[in-house]
């Protein structure tokens, strides 16, 4: 039985020293991946710019960035996506679907989550006394309680 890596371009590749190292390993086989563009896989592809970027000065000289002055991720985007949720007008997708490595499963809908972050943010709000600007660090192993702490953390902020 022989071990196979394959190495994708720039993002995941391994240095010299190691591959050398894995090349003497009996059994190993090497498949490089090559990048290819994907601009020149049509031949007939052309290389204009597109029609809504005919004037870009223009373009990025009207844009407006629109930022709110205050946001919090888990009461601006979090809480909306439960209301809509409750509405119907999304689909029902879990805000957190977390699988170990035996297979247990732990699925969260925005509402759960929203639930149960409101929970901890209170928690960490009045026992702990956490106030705004607070710095936080969350340490934890990978377990569906460290994106609750965090989107609690984030709440507890306002």
């Amino acid at each position: 039985m022989g071990i196979t890596a394959v190495l994708l371009p720039a993002s995941r590749t391994i240095s010299a020293s190691a591959m050398k190292m894995f090349l003497k390993v009996k059994g190993f086989t090497c498949h490089i991946t090559p990048r290819v563009c994907s601009r020149l896989i049509s031949k007939r592809q052309k290389f204009s710019a597109p029609q809504n970027f005919s004037d870009y000065e223009a373009i990025k000289l009207s844009y407006k960035l629109d930022i709110p002055e205050y946001f919090n991720f888990a009461n601006d985007i979090l809480d909306k996506w439960t209301a809509a949720d409750k509405v119907g007008s999304r689909n029902p997708n879990p805000a957190l679907w977390w699988i170990d490595g035996e297979g247990k499963e732990v699925k969260w809908s925005f509402d759960e989550l929203g639930f149960h972050s409101r929970k901890v943010a209170n928690l960490l709000s009045d026992a702990c006394d956490l106030k705004p600007g607070d710095r936080v660090i969350v340490i934890l192993p990978r377990v569906p309680e460290w994106w609750l702490f965090n989107v609690a953390c984030i709440r507890a902020g306002k």
